[in-house]
């Protein structure tokens, strides 16, 4: 970690009174803290290099040198740096990180899609708590972090409580309708021997420890398991290739329109739905084509 010769706090005024209006909106207090952190790496570095910490003198310039001087993985980077643009955007209404065109320029690669194809092969060589992750995810389209998060009391006959990303301290709670495919899975993997034992904890995914005790499974272990079973399938898939996937059969397939593949995405902008979770579809594109070449055929027809 980057550390700086001055104060600590003296060089975060300026993004502690941005984060006091993130409390007063009703911000996680974890979520807070970890903006803190990430503007003072940012600062600390800049610091360092004898730039300027204050928001209105920090440009396109600052945020290069910062892209290229702080030694992390860029994921990391990205979180840091979008940390300080809204700090510096809450003081002066500019986001120089926007404008040096770092964060913006997201590779394809870093959305992994997937096919019904691809879906059905690995639904076929799933065991029980595998099927039952899939279906969470590409019928119901949850978040990897909601699929760990459930608990046996948040499942009330066929209606899921749901915790979500949002404000405030529970985030967004939302009920979803358990249909027959999700609940026979999860009757399957009550019953399997992966579910048999000591448990610690009232989670329905749950991993075993050491001793043979079974705890709640971490995100990361259950992106592992799912990534895990693309590689067995011959194919990449992600926990988040299954919600782009339920986002993209509802609007294709289902026909549903983008306001409401946007309310069961749980998505606050439609632009995130359509940009980051649906796929383009060929086979659409090639129909669109063939409809356009028609309607243009009788435009100039003699």
């Amino acid at each position: 970690m980057i550390q700086s010769f001055r104060d600590k706090d003296a060089l975060l005024t300026e993004t502690d009174e941005w984060l006091a209006e993130l409390r007063r909106n009703g911000r996680k207090s974890n979520t807070v803290m970890t903006h803190r952190n990430n503007v003072y790496q940012c600062l600390a570095a800049l610091d360092a290099a004898g730039f300027s910490t204050k928001a209105a003198y920090i440009g396109q310039g600052e945020v290069i040198y910062l892209w290229e001087a702080l030694r992390l993985k860029e994921g990391v980077k990205r979180a840091y740096l979008r940390s300080l643009a809204n700090m510096i955007q809450y003081h002066t209404g500019k986001d120089p990180v926007k404008d040096a065109n770092i964060l913006y320029n997201r590779d394809v690669r870093d959305r992994v899609f997937i096919t019904k194809e691809e879906f059905v092969a690995a639904y076929r060589s799933s065991d029980e708590m595998e099927r039952l992750v899939l279906l969470l995810g590409g019928l119901l389209g949850l978040r990897r972090a909601e699929i760990v998060s459930i608990t046996n009391a948040d499942i009330s006959g066929e209606v899921l409580t749901v915790h979500g990303k949002g404000h405030g301290e529970e985030g967004l709670v939302a009920s979803v309708h358990l249909n027959k495919p999700v609940l026979d899975a999860i009757a399957a993997y009550r019953a399997s021997d992966m579910k048999q034992g000591v448990s610690m904890d009232d989670y329905l995914i749950q991993v075993r420890d050491h001793r043979g005790r079974l705890h709640k499974m971490p995100p990361t272990q259950l992106s592992k398991v799912v990534s895990d079973l693309g590689s067995r399938c011959g194919f990449k898939m992600t926990t988040h290739s299954l919600r782009r996937l339920y986002a993209t059969l509802l609007y294709y397939d289902a026909e549903c329109d983008l306001q409401t593949v946007k309310a069961m995405m749980r998505h606050a902008d439609v632009s995130t739905t359509l940009r980051c979770y649906v796929d383009v579809n060929d086979l659409r594109i090639r129909e669109a084509n063939e409809r356009l070449r028609d309607i243009f055929a009788e435009c100039v027809a003699e």
